[in-house]
């Protein structure tokens, strides 16, 4: 069983046994793990708080770190559910698959869509899409701090997707530059061969990027001219959204967009 397998398990008997919690040698019997192996494993998860262990009788229980977890997955749904009624209105006026990512370390999450099953391009609830070519992603990684967006280029293999996704850190950076001023973000045909997007930021409270409100379509129907139409109600959109979670939106963005 691989290790990731074995920490699911032990995780998960602990949630079953979550009252009465469990010694190690109870958990390594029920999984059939090496008692040596069970143990080292519990105690790489308890020195990062998920599990911890009571001294009176050496059983583990769940730890607090999974409660962090899950706040952040609550936050992602608190700000889903606000993002919907403007994701109703754009699918609407747009007749195209709109959806509010969240980001999350490395990627964008699809959280809440509109139109997925009446249009022609679908996207899942649970999506993943890179930082470095899907519309979202970008909207994202260009508003991360400096330190951070860096740190994402350096390490991450900026994989491509098809022969349009920008595999060189400079290029893409000068792309970043110009989300930044604009706070749209474009895809044409990056992320999937014959699907072009766009996507807004979103901010929270602390005026930090956390996601984006996008839209997907068929390249032939959704072109540049297209695109850059609807990008104004997606600003704006994205304004309502920030507003309502205590962010100022840039300024600079909003007098780019004056100025049109």
């Amino acid at each position: 069983m691989p290790s990731i397998d074995k920490i699911h398990s032990i995780l998960e008997i602990l949630r079953i046994h979550y009252r009465t919690g469990l010694t190690n040698k109870k958990i390594s019997e029920t999984l059939n793990i090496p008692p040596s192996t069970c143990y080292r494993i519990l105690a790489s998860l308890k020195k990062y708080d998920y599990i911890y262990q009571r001294k009176s009788d050496s059983r583990y229980f769940l730890g607090f770190a999974h409660l962090r977890l899950a706040e952040s997955v609550v936050e992602g749904m608190d700000v889903a559910a606000i993002c919907l009624p403007y994701l109703e209105d754009l699918h609407r006026e747009t007749e195209e698959t709109t959806f509010f990512a969240l980001h999350n370390g490395k990627y964008c999450i699809a959280m809440e869509i509109c139109g997925h099953i009446n249009t022609r391009v679908s996207v899942g609830r649970g999506e993943v899409m890179p930082l470095h070519c899907s519309a979202s992603g970008k909207a994202v990684l260009a508003f991360l701090p400096d330190k951070e967006r860096k740190k994402i280029i350096e390490e991450n293999d900026l994989k491509s997707y098809t022969a349009r996704t920008i595999t060189d850190p400079v290029t893409l950076q000068k792309k970043l530059d110009e989300i930044y001023k604009s706070g749209v973000s474009y895809n044409y045909q990056e992320f999937h061969n014959g699907i072009n997007a766009l996507a807004t930021p979103i901010f929270n409270s602390q005026n930090r990027v956390i996601g984006s409100m996008a839209m997907v379509g068929i390249s032939v129907d959704l072109h540049e001219k297209q695109l850059s139409e609807y990008a104004e109600l997606f600003i704006d959109a994205s304004i309502d959204v920030s507003g309502r979670l205590g962010a100022d939106y840039p300024q600079w963005i909003l007098d780019y967009h004056k100025k049109r």
